[in-house]
């Protein structure tokens, strides 16, 4: 069933579109209408791994549209954050996600948590599904990293002057509209921190202007460093996601 439940993720995500945000029920409709739309028969077993999945998808589904839906949007008076993630793995559910606040303890262990137990902060929603970030590296160090890159307004006018330069056309794909849950995928993360390293100089006189006045980067440096420290966590099989981040 493999291409089947592939299927359902598209399927379930168009259902939920409709019936989430006008009726406030999408799972009764895929699991009615899905075995029709495969014009199969599904077996006892498919039809339990079918609940299962649906009711995984239902429980993640608010979170995937916040960051898709064009009608909520990152609001302008947010910072935008940088993610970059390590050796990304599908979400699937027995991976328990940790929600709650972590305690005093969570901070002395450096967050280590069992394996099939993952934080929040390094679960990332793709159009392909959730995916999560490795813990740590094989030294015991943090493998996801991020920055605050500023308010919204900024980071896509930092877009705009760094879209022009190879490696980097995809941030010309950054809009008010997408950017809170935007992703870079591996090869778009390796392609821009490559051009960050050759093409220092120009970019550096490029995004000069940009940060005339800034509160938050007063050297072009600093910003060039920053952009860069999430996309280098990314390149090791990893994946990038610009985020919502704190109230200015």
């Amino acid at each position: 069933m493999p291409y089947a439940f592939e299927q359902l993720r598209v399927h379930f995500i168009e259902h939920t579109v409709r019936h989430v945000w006008r009726e406030g029920n999408a799972a009764a409709a895929v699991i009615r209408d899905l075995p029709s739309e495969l014009q199969q028969e599904l077996t006892d077993e498919d039809h339990l791994e079918l609940h299962d999945r649906v009711n995984f998808l239902l429980n993640e589904t608010e979170k995937l549209l916040r960051s898709r839906i064009p009608h909520d949007v990152a609001p302008t008076d947010t910072t935008i954050e940088l993610w970059g993630f390590q050796q990304i793995q599908p979400l699937v559910p027995t991976t328990y996600v940790r929600h709650n606040q972590p305690t005093q303890q969570d901070f002395e262990q450096h967050f280590q948590i069992p394996p099939e137990e993952v934080w929040i902060w390094n679960v990332v929603y793709t159009t392909t599904g959730p995916y999560y970030g490795v813990q740590t590296n094989a030294e015991g160090t943090p493998a996801t990293h991020y920055q605050d890159l500023g308010p919204a307004s900024f980071v896509l006018d930092l877009a705009v002057a760094l879209k022009s330069f190879n490696g980097c056309e995809v941030l010309g794909d950054l809009t008010s509209d997408n950017i809170d849950g935007f992703t870079l995928e591996f090869d778009e993360c390796k392609a821009i921190y490559e051009t960050l390293q050759n093409q220092y100089d120009r970019i550096k006189a490029a995004i000069k202007p940009l940060i005339q006045g800034n509160s938050t980067f007063h050297q072009p440096e600093e910003l060039i460093t920053t952009l860069a420290s999430p996309l280098e966590s990314a390149l090791n099989k990893g994946i990038a996601q610009f985020k919502r981040g704190r109230v200015l």
